[in-house]
């Protein structure tokens, strides 16, 4: 039996969205020939099921604290400490900060080294002008010190990539269609939106568009730092859940809302298009590479919540209008969005160079 490809996976963000993409790679792996080590560390919203969903042979995990300052270099020793006992054939760093201590850690290891923003940190619109540039200039420099392959999780986050580097793949993100083939309960009439309530999501923008309209209701599943902010009487905020229980939510839902103010690819809206529902976004990268406007979902500019308001009205009244964007949604991510299809290329991807 030929020797298994040992698969070396470093995660700082391992929450939400990157949690479910990580942990769908390598849980759908071939563990005949591949070996797993995922080295994590954790957020407040991380999920308390981690032994669990990993529970694999082939799959082991190592938590190192990444999180804060003071932390990193002592992670970044850990880092290098793991992956020498570990001897990886190649190297998966995820999102920005893992993907800077990454390769600052990892510079000697003379294996491929795959790197998934999932979502640029120079995309952000809560930080400042200068920071931006800043959060640029550190790709650029960590790029140079250490090559690696981006992949990019969208279109759009591939052509940002390539503002600082050749060295560019693109899978897009994904999921199992599979959870959604019963779709479950009759709609229940409430709009919802998924994700940890921070900047990124602009719960600002989500409670504005509540309050008027304060005849509906809606749901934020999840839960964060910024949950004051959701004021409307008429939001209801679950709170942490299991991803199976965020997904039943979603699939009562009438309309999915999503206010995100950037984005790699969102795990969220392709869970909410495979459920068969509408959904109204932010015209941000992530989304707009999922939506076509008008015809598997609708499109809006963050700055005007007015159009957010006009149009959930009408998709509201327009149940026909509704299902029919629902159903174009959940035909594309059958067909462009499913799991097996990206395993197929991460797999690909980590022994090309072998």
């Amino acid at each position: 039996m030929s020797k298994k490809t040992n698969v070396l996976h470093v995660v700082e963000s391992f929450s939400t969205g990157v949690y479910a993409i990580v942990r769908d790679i390598v849980c759908n792996l071939d563990p005949d020939r591949f070996e797993v080590l995922i080295i994590h560390s954790l957020r407040d919203d991380s999920p308390k099921t981690i032994e669990q969903d990993f529970a694999r042979a082939n799959i082991s995990l190592l938590y190192i604290p990444m999180g804060s300052t003071k932390e990193y270099l002592t992670s970044l020793r850990k880092i290098r400490t793991a992956a020498k006992a570990f001897n990886p054939d190649a190297i998966h760093l995820h999102s920005s900060k893992a993907g800077f201590l990454g390769r600052l850690a990892l510079k000697r290891f003379k294996v491929p080294i795959v790197y998934s923003p999932h979502g640029f940190s120079f995309l952000r619109t809560d930080v400042g002008p200068l920071k931006r540039r800043i959060f640029f200039q550190l790709e650029y420099w960590i790029d140079k010190y250490k090559r690696s392959t981006v992949v990019a999780v969208s279109e759009g986050e591939k052509q940002h990539a390539l503002r600082f580097t050749k060295n560019v793949s693109r899978i897009d993100n994904f999921i199992d269609t599979r959870m959604f083939e019963t779709l479950g309960s009759e709609e229940k009439g409430f709009i919802a939106t998924c994700g940890r309530i921070s900047p990124q999501k602009n719960p600002q923008l989500f409670n504005t568009i509540a309050l008027a309209l304060p005849e509906h209701s809606f749901l934020w599943v999840g839960d964060g730092p910024l949950r004051e902010t959701l004021t409307a009487p008429n939001i209801t905020v679950t709170g942490l859940l299991s991803r199976k229980e965020a997904i039943e939510h979603v699939k009562q839902c009438s309309i999915y809302l999503q206010t995100s103010l950037w984005e790699g690819m969102p795990v969220s809206i392709l869970e909410a298009m495979a459920a068969s529902k509408t959904c109204v976004a932010t015209n941000v990268v992530g989304n707009r590479d999922l939506i076509s406007d008008g015809k598997t979902g609708f499109l809006c500019e963050a700055e005007k919540p007015e159009r957010f308001i006009d149009l959930l009205k009408r998709l509201i009244k327009d149940d026909e209008l509704r299902r029919s964007i629902g159903r174009n949604a959940r035909e594309y991510i059958a067909k462009y969005h499913a799991l097996d299809q990206a395993v197929a290329k991460y797999e690909k991807l980590y022994t090309v160079s072998l």
